[in-house]
């Protein structure tokens, strides 16, 4: 008997909560539609799905509806609205509807894992049909805009691509060696340093003269030289 009294308190509670339901795939789709006029979405994008109603889905029919959001968030995620159903000109029924709304893109992901520090290629990154819904940025969705960039963190395989995965490839690195030069005038001494940290042309980096040991704050010029202001 215990059995038998959890089952039926259960099976009250997934009725009271709207959860069980049967939804024809027809009348799902006006509601989708409506949405996707709403909001001008791209249908190829998104993927819907009914969680919970609190209305007959059986009354509905093209025309015979409209919906209101609860929230003004972006429709993603788990997402409710008011779908009212008119009978003539009169609202006959009005109740809560729960979504599920799932994005799609055609995104640059990581093809396998990738080093930090290591530059994108199509040998690493690949264009592909990726679900975004949860992506709090931009993704990247062409091969160009990786030019002159590089993973800033070690990438696992199947990682979405985003201004925040990437950085530019520095100038001068620590390690490399470049001409520190000098000018006062028509005085022009340069000496041979090495970078002790990495930075783009028009940076201010250490550089240690490798002569005299001593290190200098100096300019970027580019790859191969920095400048010291007199």
């Amino acid at each position: 008997m215990d059995k038998i009294y959890k089952l039926l308190l259960i099976l009250i509670f997934f009725l009271m909560s709207g959860s069980v339901f049967s939804v024809d795939k027809d009348k799902s789709q006006i509601i989708f539609d409506e949405l996707i006029n709403m909001y001008q979405l791209n249908p190829d994008c998104y993927e819907f799905e009914i969680l919970g109603s609190y209305i007959d889905m059986n009354k509905i029919s093209s025309g015979n509806i409209s919906i209101k959001p609860i929230t003004q968030k972006e429709p993603l995620g788990v997402f409710s609205i008011i779908v009212n159903i008119y009978k003539g000109n009169k609202v006959a029924e009005s109740g809560q509807v729960r979504l599920k709304i799932r994005k799609y893109m055609d995104v640059l992901v990581a093809s396998d894992k990738i080093n930090r520090q290591c530059l994108f290629s199509d040998n690493n990154v690949i264009l592909t049909r990726t679900e975004i819904t949860s992506l709090n940025e931009k993704p990247l969705t062409d091969l160009a805009e990786l030019y002159e960039y590089r993973s800033k963190y070690n990438l696992r395989k199947g990682t979405i691509l985003t201004m925040s995965t990437m950085e530019l490839v520095p100038d001068v690195e620590s390690g490399r060696e470049v001409s520190i030069v000098y000018t006062n005038g028509l005085c022009r001494i340069s000496a041979q340093g090495v970078i002790l940290q990495k930075g783009m042309a028009g940076d201010y980096v250490k550089v240690k003269n490798k002569s005299s040991g001593k290190i200098v704050l100096a300019r970027v010029v580019d790859k191969s030289a920095v400048t010291v202001d007199p």
